[in-house]
């Protein structure tokens, strides 16, 4: 891999010139217009490759590219996906969220870190690869999808129709990132989320203030269902919700324990004095991995202008969920147990309306895969790989490790604690990109030749 560093080093500008051109791409989840030039972006780039592009069409759904390369007895899924968040509020960034800069060392953009850092790494670590050392000696599939960022609400239905065109011996999943001492993650799974919005109109119009003597506050009744749901050490309130949640396994156990976790360094990067209920050590990392969570992810209700002042009773509150779940929890289930436990303490008149529902899936750690991108990542980083049981996030991955049953690993990539994914003046270490583009290769040979 060293003359694939060195080629690397002397094409340093050209690779940063094709992230700065998928970075200023505002391909916005749910904007067809973005989402329709970032797919011919990468759907050029590959052909360039010589890949094989196809594109998998499903009504409704933006398109998902399907690319092949390379030959050999392995075959191996790598997926990446192309659209990004909003990048709002546009005001606390420092530079254009699709100008990007370099400032520093670090390349600012929206979709620096998530997820055009590894996609375009890997593109950049394909050509390498065949520059300098030859024709890939496994079978590449990269299928890269449009609405990730929306919770891949088509992607089931996608894997469904294709999945016999999706065959694989292993599939390499959207990058891990790096810890803060810059060891390289892995993670086998990921957890799923069922996502809800819940609303509650209790007066037919806003009223002066003066009248919430008399009338009752949609906002007040909604804040009170909102604090039923979970306690101030973060457990969850719901009736059942923990019924299906596996414990760690003794493997489990002993990946927590010689896992290294920087637990100042992440409170201070969080700006706290502890975490929640005081969990530390071992116990943090079980929580951290193995329990689900209900958080508020967003409120509207009334008048909310800063700097100034309304008296008003709000008519209607809003309020976002994100519940993160673990195996063996299905989505569907929980948002059941949600009705449930809102009927039953007097929030029968609070709708609720579902968006997102992934669900949970681990993989085999010792699998092919598995061993094949550890290794590699030994030869490339330079400190030993930091593995964990699963992503503590949650990414479509279920269709594929599930569902069609194809080991499954996100590893290192560009993603550091403080990337600021999904945040505005969101980056990425320009030497992070380029450690990613060499580890690529190393990765495709490791495939290739692991016991």
């Amino acid at each position: 891999m060293s003359s694939v560093s060195d080629f690397v080093a002397q094409h340093r500008d050209r690779y940063l010139g094709w992230y700065s051109e998928a970075c200023a791409i505002p391909s916005l989840a749910l904007q067809p217009d973005g989402l329709a030039e970032m797919a011919r972006w990468v759907e050029a780039k590959l052909q360039s490759l010589g890949a094989d592009v196809e594109r998998l069409t499903l009504e409704g759904a933006p398109d998902i590219l399907l690319a092949r390369m390379g030959s050999g007895e392995r075959t191996v899924l790598v997926y990446d996906h192309y659209d990004v968040q909003p990048p709002d509020p546009l005001e606390l960034w420092k530079s254009d969220p699709f100008v990007p800069e370099i400032r520093d060392g670090f390349f600012y953009a929206r979709g620096a870190a998530d997820n055009k850092g590894d996609l375009v790494a890997r593109l950049a670590g394909l050509e390498a690869y065949q520059e300098v050392i030859g024709e890939l000696p496994v079978n590449i599939k990269m299928l890269v999808e449009g609405e990730e960022e929306t919770g891949s609400r088509n992607f089931e239905a996608f894997v469904a129709r294709y999945g016999d065109k999706l065959s694989a011996d292993g599939c390499i999943w959207e990058g891990a990132g790096v810890d803060h001492a810059g060891r390289p993650e892995f993670v086998f799974g990921a957890k799923g989320l069922a996502y809800v919005e819940l609303n509650h109109r209790g007066l037919n119009d806003d009223q002066h203030s003066s009248v919430a003597v008399i009338a009752p506050s949609p906002v007040w009744h909604l804040v009170e269902a909102l604090a039923s749901l979970r306690d101030a050490d973060g457990r969850v309130l719901i009736g059942g919700f923990y019924d299906d949640v596996l414990e760690p396994t003794k493997e489990d156990w002993e990946m927590l324990e010689t896992l290294p976790y920087d637990e100042d360094n992440e409170r201070r990067r969080l700006g706290v004095d502890r975490f929640i209920g005081g969990a530390t050590g071992i116990e943090l990392l079980r929580r951290y991995f193995f329990e689900p969570t209900c958080n508020i992810a967003g409120m509207e209700a009334g008048f909310t202008e800063r700097g100034t002042s309304k008296t008003v009773l709000p008519k209607e509150a809003m309020a976002k969920l994100d519940m993160r779940l673990v195996p063996d929890q299905d989505p569907r289930d929980i948002v059941k147990k949600l009705r449930e436990h809102l009927d039953t303490n007097g929030f029968e008149d609070i709708d609720i309306t579902s968006f997102s529902m992934q669900s949970p899936v681990r993989s085999p750690v010792d699998s092919l895969v598995g061993r094949a991108v550890l290794r590699g990542a030994k030869e490339v980083f330079g400190k030993d790989p930091a593995p964990a049981p699963l992503m503590i996030a949650t990414g479509p991955m279920y269709p594929i490790a599930g569902i069609l049953g194809i080991p499954t690993v996100s590893p290192g990539g560009v993603c550091r604690p403080d990337s600021n994914i999904h945040a505005p003046n969101e980056n990425v270490a320009v030497d992070d990109f380029l450690t990613t583009i060499e580890y690529t290769g190393a990765w495709i040979d490791a495939f290739a030749t692991e016991a």
